[in-house]
């Protein structure tokens, strides 16, 4: 669950990479290679097309100082009843503020079961997505100094102090900034990314592959739904290496931005108390490294 979670929310679960990954140094913003995997050329129209839009991106994400939003989360796998239908249905809420704190919380499941299968059938799965009442969903906080993950099986709280170089607005430099706090010559720098045709008007269709090694041992490929106006984000669907993927709904019809009363009453993200009965175990990062990633093989 980590990896999926480092994955959505980048900008306060990015210390959790910096404890398999080196940090983001001048070094790692010098493209590997004059590589461009198939699909990603770019001719000057579409990269000047691709560059003004990561720059109104990067202004519009910008002016996000704090955002609270439901989602819907879908995770496909082998596992599940095919590629096309998810094996869960998950409810959750996600929050952030500027410059470093965030919560994210599943807070219900719905797993697929499947129904009977008549002899001589050849159609879709059959069955549906169940409510699991006793399923525990994910719950993380960060206050800014640590990241504090809820093991409710387990009755303990966890926190992993964040490094030094990822608080503060570092942070953003995490694996996968493509939520808020988007630099566009950081996304040229770690990713290929181009655009693609999206059916609705109103939504810009973006889909990146990392150029490091550490990145994509961590995922293979995202796709990002921006809204046209705001350049706020609509969905997100991150493939992992093993073509399991996860994607993921913001209802931004319920979301708030820039609210007066998140920014006053910040209390979601302060440090959270152990709960009655509960454990608190202390996870320390390892010493950061200093080299830069290591740069995907060409093919």
């Amino acid at each position: 669950m980590r990896l999926r979670l480092a994955l959505c929310l980048q900008f306060f679960i990015a210390g959790l990479a910096a404890a398999q990954a080196p940090p983001v140094t001048p070094a790692a913003t010098t493209p590997p290679a004059n590589f461009v995997p198939q699909g990603f050329e770019l001719d000057p129209v579409q990269q000047a097309y691709l560059d003004q839009v990561l720059m109104a991106w990067e202004t519009e994400s910008g002016k996000v100082q704090n955002f609270q939003c439901p989602f819907t989360r879908f995770e496909y796998n082998a596992f599940g009843p095919n590629m096309q239908t998810a094996f869960t249905q998950s409810e959750g809420q996600l929050s952030y503020q500027q410059p470093d704190k965030g919560s994210f919380q599943i807070i219900s499941i719905n797993q697929w079961v499947s129904d009977p299968v008549p002899p001589g059938y050849q159609g879709p799965p059959l069955g549906k997505h169940v409510p699991q009442p006793n399923a525990i969903g994910e719950h993380w906080v960060c206050d800014g100094a640590s990241i504090f993950e809820y093991k409710t099986e387990q009755s303990t709280l966890v926190e992993r102090p964040l490094p030094e170089e990822m608080k503060g607005k570092r942070i953003v430099d995490g694996p996968l900034p493509f939520l808020f706090g988007a630099e566009a010559a950081k996304l040229k720098a770690r990713y290929w990314i181009k655009l693609l045709d999206a059916q609705d008007a109103n939504v810009i269709h973006v889909v990146a592959r990392p150029k490091y090694q550490a990145d994509a041992a961590n995922y293979s490929m995202v796709e990002l739904r921006l809204d046209r106006t705001k350049l706020m984000p609509m969905a997100m669907q991150v493939w992992h290496p093993d073509q399991s993927r996860s994607s993921y709904l913001f209802d931004l019809t319920k979301a708030t931005v820039n609210s007066r009363i998140t920014s006053m009453f910040g209390g979601l993200f302060q440090s959270p108390r152990t709960p009655l009965g509960w454990k608190r175990v202390v996870e320390q990062p390892p010493a950061a490294q200093a080299a830069a990633p290591q740069a995907l093989p060409q093919r």
